[in-house]
Formats: C-alpha cells, sequence, structure tokens
C-alpha cells in the first residue's frame, strides 16, 4: 500500500510540475484520473489533447455605437424636422445643417447693364459656398421673393456669413471695364451679415421661414441653455410676431395631432 501511494504521489507531483504545458492539469483533473486507474502516460496525453482541442476564449466586448455629433442625435423631432425641410428646400448642392451652420453651395448670378436688349447686357452666374451661422439667425418678414432671373429665395441675416468662389477668378474671361462691373455689382449684394436663401420650385417659402425660425431658436436655447416656453416667447419684448399664413402653417394639423396620439396609446398599451 506505501508503494502504491508512494508511486502515486510520483506521478501527480511529475504532472503537476510540466501542468503548465497543459491547459486542463489541475491538481483536481490529475487527481480524478489516477482515481480511475490512468497511468501517467495516459494522463499525459488526455492532459495534452484537451488542451489543443480547447477553444480560444474569447472576453464579450459590447458593441461600440459611434454617433457623429451635429447631426441630430439629441435634437428634438420638431429640430430634426426643420433641418430636413431647410435641407430640401434650399436650391443649391452639398447643402449641410447642422448645429451651429447652415452650408451649401449655391449660383449667385449678376449683370451688367440694365438695357431691355439681350446683347446690351452681360449676364454671369458663378458658383459660390456660404456658410451661415445659425447664431442669430433671422429671416425676412417680406417672405420668400423673386431675385433677378427668377429664382424664389427667402432673405436671411446672421452673425455671420461667409462666402468663398468655388473657382479661382470667375470673372477671368471679362476684360477689366466689363469684369469690375460684374465683380462690383456682385459685391454689392453678396455682402455682410445678409443674403437670400435660394429656394427650389417645390418648396414651400411658409415652411422654410418657420424651419428658420425653429433653427435659429434651438440653436439659441443650446448655447444659453435655457428653454423658453411658447407663451413665454410671444410675450418677450424680443418677439417678432409671424403673418397669420406663417402661423396657421407652423401649427400641427389635426392629422399630426391624431397621429401623435395614435403613437402615445400604442407605447403606453401595445395590445390595445
Amino acid at each position: 500500500m506505501a508503494q502504491f501511494m508512494l508511486k502515486r504521489l510520483f506521478i501527480c507531483s511529475s504532472l503537476l510540475i510540466t501542468s503548465d504545458l497543459w491547459a486542463d492539469c489541475s491538481p483536481e483533473t490529475i487527481e480524478f484520473y489516477l482515481d480511475k486507474g490512468f497511468n501517467q502516460e495516459q494522463i499525459t496525453k488526455l492532459c495534452a489533447e484537451s488542451s489543443n482541442s480547447a477553444p480560444t476564449y474569447q472576453p464579450y466586448q459590447k458593441p461600440i455605437v459611434i454617433v457623429q455629433e451635429g447631426y441630430g442625435s439629441g435634437n428634438s423631432a420638431e429640430e430634426r424636422r426643420a433641418e430636413s425641410d431647410l435641407r430640401g428646400s434650399i436650391d443649391g448642392r452639398s447643402v449641410d445643417v447642422s448645429d451651429s451652420h447652415i452650408k451649401f453651395i449655391r449660383k449667385v448670378c449678376v449683370r451688367a447693364g440694365n438695357s431691355p436688349e439681350r446683347d446690351q447686357r452681360v449676364d454671369k452666374c458663378v458658383d459660390v459656398a456660404f456658410s451661415i451661422s445659425r447664431d442669430n439667425l433671422n429671416v425676412s418678414e417680406s417672405g420668400a421673393s423673386m431675385l433677378l432671373f427668377g429664382q424664389q429665395n427667402i432673405e436671411v441675416t446672421s452673425s455671420e456669413i461667409q462666402r468663398k468662389y468655388v473657382t479661382a477668378d470667375p470673372w477671368a474671361e471679362f476684360g477689366p471695364d466689363l469684369k469690375f462691373l460684374l465683380q462690383r455689382k456682385y459685391e454689392s449684394q453678396e455682402k455682410g451679415n445678409k443674403t437670400n436663401l435660394p429656394l427650389r420650385k417645390s418648396a414651400s417659402p411658409p415652411q422654410v421661414v418657420n424651419a428658420i425660425r425653429t433653427l435659429s431658436y434651438s440653436y439659441e436655447k443650446r448655447v444659453t441653455g435655457t428653454e423658453q416656453s411658447e407663451v413665454a416667447k410671444v410675450l418677450d419684448e424680443a418677439y417678432v410676431p409671424p403673418t397669420e399664413e406663417e402661423y396657421i402653417a407652423s401649427q400641427p394639423t389635426y392629422d399630426d395631432i391624431k397621429e401623435a396620439e395614435k403613437k402615445k396609446k400604442k407605447w403606453w398599451n401595445p395590445f390595445d
């Protein structure tokens, strides 16, 4: 009996010395195999096979969700709707409405000479990139108007409006005198903190006016950290009242109210 125990101890010690080679050769595992009558060679083989076949452990990692800042992740439904309305209404390309700016590229057309005869006047349209800050963004009370070339537009003002030609010198094709006239005409209508937003034919001017006011108000609320109720906004001395048409266009329709109530009802009682 003493000889058997000594042999068992020797096998166990030998296996434990090399157990770092076999991931599953714990003392409990070795004792289990010895109790079952396996010899040292058999136990070594079993441990080696178990270690080689064991799958590599991959700890669970929570999926990473990246949210691009400035594009509505934390904005209200009203603000997201206003952003969407403005993107679909501006007659330009690369229209981008972020949390701080409205950016787009549009054609600015100018005319040298006011003669009704076409051959006695020069028309030129140049591509210009605009960046309009949402800080102190306001829309003209006169609503939509028509530009020189029949383009419907909305006049807006802002604390900062940046402009830049898309091409190096859009007036290069003209002689010095005509170039001077065209450039001066452009600069007279595109300077300072006022510009025109060109609208697509399908755009609704009252909807655009309401969208701009929503974006301006939401920006001010986000920057100042204050939230003003509708009644407080109306009673404020700085309040600029909209026209009856603009006000009606900004209000939710009966269908909108019913749809909102329907969604709310489904949220609280999905089985109803």
